[in-house]
């Protein structure tokens, strides 16, 4: 998918999860929180030289939301290119040592694996960690922006799941990928975007629900911790995503 429908769509997603817990959330963690999204929606595409968070801004994002995330976007090439030099290359040589001719080293790979996105966030954090002690900072809101960084770069795959080329989920030790039907690079696909808005609409609606019916943000957590995974479900069986054999 295009950076823009990653953004979207993973912070739709983020923000429908978020959104019970808004009332009593420290506003501050709130912002890490989809700061940490908005990063990883992007950071898999680290391995391809012309991926979104190289270029310090969002195309295809316009008005206020597009203001407000390109503005974000200026420290966008500080991760891509962390995580490009400093992260996926050594990973893929370590890889490379071991699997030897059952690695590859190619866009869609190990950055848009379960394992890849696992061990760039622990290791992206580990960076960060030093680079904040150094500073004399304080790490308590650093395992909230992993967690939300490693959450942004998983939802990133499953929205490439639901694309043609589909994500090989346990590369590098299998190579079988799940697939769908959505062709993003035109203008008639629409599916990415009326998704988006579903999942916008559906966090809207968490966030005005205290205010018309007696309900606590536990309550609302939980049906939106089980509303959101059934979304994106019912959102991939319209895609028709299937298995398919290795490439």
């Amino acid at each position: 998918m295009r950076g823009d429908q990653h953004v979207s769509l993973s912070l739709a997603t983020a923000g429908l999860l978020i959104a019970p817990w808004a009332p009593v959330l420290d506003p501050v963690l709130i912002a890490i929180l989809f700061f940490g999204v908005f990063v990883g929606s992007l950071a898999p595409d680290a391995d391809a030289v012309d991926a979104a968070i190289f270029n310090g801004r969002i195309g295809g994002v316009k008005g206020k939301r597009g203001q407000v995330l390109n503005g974000l976007a200026v420290v966008l090439p500080v991760f891509g290119y962390t995580i490009r030099y400093l992260i996926y290359y050594p990973l893929s040589l370590i890889f490379s040592l071991l699997l030897r001719k059952s690695y590859r080293h190619r866009h869609r790979g190990l950055l848009h694996s379960f394992a890849g996105v696992g061990l760039t966030s622990l290791i992206l954090c580990g960076y960060l960690a030093l680079i904040l002690t150094w500073l004399g900072r304080p790490l308590l809101l650093l395992p909230a922006f992993g967690c939300a960084f490693f959450a942004g770069c998983v939802l990133h795959l499953v929205e490439d799941t639901c694309t043609p080329a589909g994500i090989a989920w346990l590369y590098p030790f299998s190579r079988r990928r799940m697939a769908g039907r959505v062709r993003t690079q035109g203008d008639i696909e629409v599916r990415p975007t009326a998704f988006a808005i579903v999942l916008a609409a559906a966090a809207g609606g968490m966030l005005i629900a205290p205010f018309v019916i007696a309900t606590t943000p536990e309550e609302l957590g939980r049906l939106a911790l089980i509303g959101t995974p059934l979304l994106w479900l019912l959102f991939m069986l319209v895609c028709r995503v299937r298995r398919e054999r290795n490439r």
